[in-house]
């Protein structure tokens, strides 16, 4: 059986330095004002008694991913390993998949052009109707840094740069594992049970305010 990837968040140890979102940056090369990783800060309460909610936030690698469906060119599928991947060559820009994220996980980078031709698509995909592929961009969104997977390295970025460890990356299919004994354990929460998209990305939340009070999708 193939690894199936997941991510563990443990906000009791998040200290809020943010070092994942600019791991993230220099690793994936994430254009200025997105985000494949992202931490969103909220204050509540006031003096003498206020909080500062931390809530991490990337690409949840849905098991019943929404943006897989709309993608016309089958850009975006799943991996065998459960990570939901971006193909750069067969992308055509349209966005459809972005729309279909309900946590704004995905953009079009602004510097990187689509390579596939557009106009062969243009009839049943009008957002790319009378565009050039130089015209319309590339999604990208995280994807685990499946580069260093790849190689070897199971741990992405915002793994391995975690100063207070609060990310627990692994195999789900090994009951051995250190996020699998981790799920088990502390028994985590998902950030919107309710959407039914089974995310692989958990979040351990002593308060649960902070899903309320740090909410609000990745890319605005």
């Amino acid at each position: 059986m193939s690894k199936q990837y997941a991510l563990l968040v443990d906000l009791r140890k998040c200290v809020g330095c943010t070092s994942c979102q600019v791991s993230c940056k220099m690793e994936n090369a994430a254009p200025m004002g997105k985000f494949r990783s992202k931490v969103d800060i909220a204050d509540v309460g006031e003096f003498p008694k206020p909080k500062r909610h931390y809530l991490p936030k990337i690409c949840n690698q849905c098991d019943e991913a929404p943006c897989i469906l709309p993608c016309p060119t089958k850009a975006t599928y799943k991996e065998k390993n459960g990570v939901v991947m971006v193909n750069r060559d067969v992308c055509i820009g349209c966005g459809r998949c972005v729309a279909a994220c309900p946590y704004g996980a995905r953009y079009l980078h602004p510097h990187i052009a689509v390579k596939n031709d557009p106009s062969k698509f243009a009839k049943t995909v009008t957002e790319v109707k009378g565009k050039k592929a130089k015209d319309l961009r590339v999604v990208d969104k995280c994807d685990f840094c499946s580069h260093r997977l790849a190689a070897g390295i199971e741990e992405p970025a915002c793994v391995r740069n975690c100063m207070g460890r609060a990310r627990v990356f692994g195999d789900l299919s090994d009951p051995n594992s250190d996020i699998s004994k981790a799920i088990k354990a502390l028994k985590p929460d998902v950030l919107h049970p309710e959407y039914g998209t089974k995310p692989r990305v958990f979040i351990v939340a002593p308060d649960k305010e902070v899903f309320k009070a740090a909410e609000g999708n990745i890319n605005r």
